[in-house]
C-alpha cells in the first residue's frame, strides 16, 4: 500500500523531533507543544514576556508564480503562513521576519527576487499590532538567504523554479497567555478566508489544470484536468484565484483579543483536523459551515473528493477559527467582519471535530 501524504509527512516530523535532544528544547513552554507556535521564556532577558516563533513556506504555489510570470504576490503568502500561526496566541506583537529563497537562474538573473520581497514587504505591513496592542513591538524585516541552485530544483519553465520559506519571532505577554480555556458552550467562529490560501496546491493544479504547460513527462501525465490558467471563472480566471493571496488574521485577532479572551486556530494544512490541535477533550461540532467559494465548488466537481476529503485538505472558505465565551461572541462577530457563528464545543470524552454537511455528520480525528 501507498503511504498517504499525511502519514509520510507524520513519519517524516517525528524523525525530526527524536534528533533532537531535550537540551536544545530547554526554554520552550511545555504548553505549547503541539501548538501552531512555539513559545520560549527567558526571565532575564524578556521577563515580562514569552517569544514566540514559526516557520512555514507556500509549497507548490510557488509553481503558479512561475506559470503566471507574477511574483509580486507570492511574498504576501509567505508572511502570512507564518503570521497566521503566530495569531493563533491572539494579542501577538510579531516582531521579525528572516526569509530563504531558493531559486534556478532566471530567479536570479531576472532580479525577481525583487519583485517577490516586494510581496513580503506588503505582506508584513499587514502584521504590524503594536497600534493595536498600544506597545513598542514593530514589525521588521530581518536578515535573508538567496541562494541559486539549479541542479536542485525544476520546474514547468526550466530556469524559473524557485522555493520560498519564512520565519517570524514575536512577543506575547506573559500574564495574556492561555487567558481562554475551551469550555462546553463556547462558541466557534469562522473567519473567512480570502479563497484557496496556501495549501493543497497539488490536488488543486492536478485536478484543475490541463497541464499543458508541464514540460517534465514524469509530471505531465498526473494532470487530469480540463482548464487552462486564462480559463475565465468567477469573474476572473482560475490563474488569479489560484494566485490571490493568503489572507493575514494579526491584526484581526489583535483587536478581538485585546478586548476578549478567545482561542485561535489557523485553518491551514489538514482542514478542519486543525481543530484538534486544542488541549481540551471536547467535540468541536461545525454544524453551519460558511459557503466555499466557487473555487472549492469546481475542485470537487473536477476532483470527485468527498466532503471529507474536500474539508480535510482546504480551507472551505474558513480562514481561521476563534473559539470564545458564548456571551462574547456578538461583540467578537463585530470587531472581526467577515466572519459568522459555524458551530459551538459540546462534551467529549475527546477531542474530535464533528462536521454536519448535507445530512451527514463527517468525523475528523486525530491531526
Amino acid at each position: 500500500m501507498i503511504p498517504s501524504y499525511q502519514d509520510s509527512e507524520s513519519k517524516a516530523v517525528d524523525a525530526i523531533k527524536k534528533a533532537i535532544p531535550s537540551s536544545l528544547k530547554q526554554d520552550m513552554l511545555p504548553e505549547s507543544k503541539g501548538m501552531f507556535a512555539e513559545l520560549y521564556e527567558n526571565n532575564e532577558v524578556f521577563p515580562k514576556h514569552y517569544a514566540v516563533s514559526a516557520i512555514d513556506g507556500v509549497g507548490t504555489k510557488a509553481v503558479v508564480a512561475e506559470l503566471m510570470n507574477k511574483f509580486d504576490t507570492i511574498g504576501i503568502d509567505c508572511v502570512a503562513v507564518c503570521a497566521n500561526d503566530l495569531a493563533t496566541l491572539g494579542p501577538v506583537s510579531p516582531f521579525l521576519f528572516m526569509d530563504s529563497i531558493l531559486c534556478q537562474s532566471k530567479i536570479r538573473e531576472k532580479a525577481l527576487t525583487g519583485e517577490i520581497a516586494k510581496g513580503m514587504s506588503k505582506g508584513l505591513a499587514m502584521c504590524d499590532a503594536s497600534k493595536i496592542l498600544r506597545n513598542s513591538v514593530r514589525m521588521n524585516f530581518g536578515k535573508g538567504e538567496t541562494a541559486c541552485i539549479d541542479e536542485a530544483l525544476s520546474s514547468p519553465k526550466p530556469g524559473y523554479a524557485f522555493e520560498l520559506i519564512g520565519c517570524m519571532v514575536g512577543f506575547v505577554e506573559r500574564q495574556k497567555f492561555g487567558k481562554h480555556k475551551i469550555k462546553v458552550g463556547d462558541k466557534i467562529i469562522a473567519l473567512r478566508s480570502s479563497g484557496l490560501h496556501s495549501n493543497g496546491y497539488t490536488d488543486l493544479r492536478r485536478h484543475l489544470l490541463k497541464g499543458d504547460f508541464e514540460t517534465r513527462p514524469e509530471y505531465k501525465k498526473k494532470y487530469k484536468g480540463k482548464h487552462g490558467l486564462d480559463d475565465k471563472f468567477d469573474s476572473s480566471t482560475i490563474g488569479k484565484i489560484l494566485l490571490e493571496p493568503t489572507k493575514i488574521y494579526i491584526e484581526a485577532m489583535a483587536r478581538i483579543s485585546k478586548d476578549f479572551d478567545v482561542s485561535g486556530f489557523n485553518n491551514t494544512g489538514y482542514g478542519l483536523k486543525n481543530l484538534n490541535r486544542a488541549k481540551e477533550k471536547a467535540e468541536f461540532r461545525i454544524n453551519n459551515p460558511l459557503k466555499p467559494q466557487p473555487i472549492f465548488e469546481l475542485m470537487q466537481k473536477e476532483s470527485n473528493f468527498t466532503d471529507e476529503q474536500m474539508y480535510g485538505t482546504f480551507n472551505m472558505g474558513m480562514g481561521f477559527f476563534i473559539m470564545c465565551k458564548k456571551e462574547d461572541s456578538d461583540n467578537v462577530l463585530q470587531i472581526a467582519k467577515a466572519a459568522d457563528v459555524v458551530g459551538e464545543v459540546r462534551k467529549s470524552s475527546k477531542t474530535v471535530t464533528i462536521l454536519e454537511k448535507n445530512n451527514k455528520k463527517i468525523v475528523f480525528e486525530g491531526y
